[in-house]
């Protein structure tokens, strides 16, 4: 919740040219839950934005077809599709954001090296990650005092968390129809729902 609450402050404070791709990983989907899978989706939103760096996997394509998206080494085709685009003069500022690198579950040690390498290719790229306190993902990534690191699990911030988590539940309850007039019922739904959270967005 919290990246898409930042996807949606970037689409409002970003300039008509910036960029922004974004992906959510999810463990239990094959189908989003790989490092192949982060970057064809942050490849798709990307040049569906910015429809110039096309030609960038066009290239590729015509020459593989559809299995340059699929097949065993649809990884190296991507990665170097993206690489070449993170070097194209044309392209704009962007901000990639990946969500619960923890539940790549393919592949993730492939995909935080990519991170690192592709990271120092252009200025005119931001990097947002976020994922479940895992010393070896902030390892991988070489975290120092290049970013910013957020750590909501911290005991400092649990009562910004609780608070967020509480403000969301309101937010949902007041969108249902079914309990609006009905502070009773609407006040018993949202004490369980705080408690089934246990002041996380899960």
């Amino acid at each position: 919740m919290l990246l898409c609450g930042i996807i949606n402050e970037l689409n409002k404070s970003m300039s008509k040219t910036d960029q922004l791709s974004y992906f959510f990983c999810q463990a239990t989907d094959l189908r989003i839950n790989n490092a192949t899978a982060v970057l064809r989706g942050l490849l798709y939103l990307l040049v569906s934005r910015q429809s110039s760096l096309v030609s960038h996997i066009r290239e590729k394509h015509d020459h593989a077809g559809k299995a340059l998206f699929d097949d065993a080494n649809a990884w190296v085709a991507l990665s170097e599709i993206f690489t070449n685009i993170l070097q194209d003069p044309s392209l704009n500022s962007t901000y990639f954001i990946i969500d619960a690198l923890d539940e790549c579950v393919i592949d993730l040690l492939k995909l935080l090296d990519f991170i690192v390498l592709i990271s120092s290719i252009s200025s005119r790229v931001k990097w947002i990650v976020s994922s479940r306190n895992e010393a070896y993902i902030e390892q991988r990534l070489e975290l120092n005092d290049s970013g910013i690191r957020l750590s909501l699990e911290l005991k400092e911030n649990t009562v910004q968390v609780s608070r967020a988590v509480d403000i969301y539940i309101d937010r949902c309850l007041s969108e249902l129809p079914e309990i609006k007039y009905n502070q009773l019922l609407r006040d018993s739904v949202r004490k369980k729902m705080q408690q089934k959270a246990n002041s996380t967005f899960l």
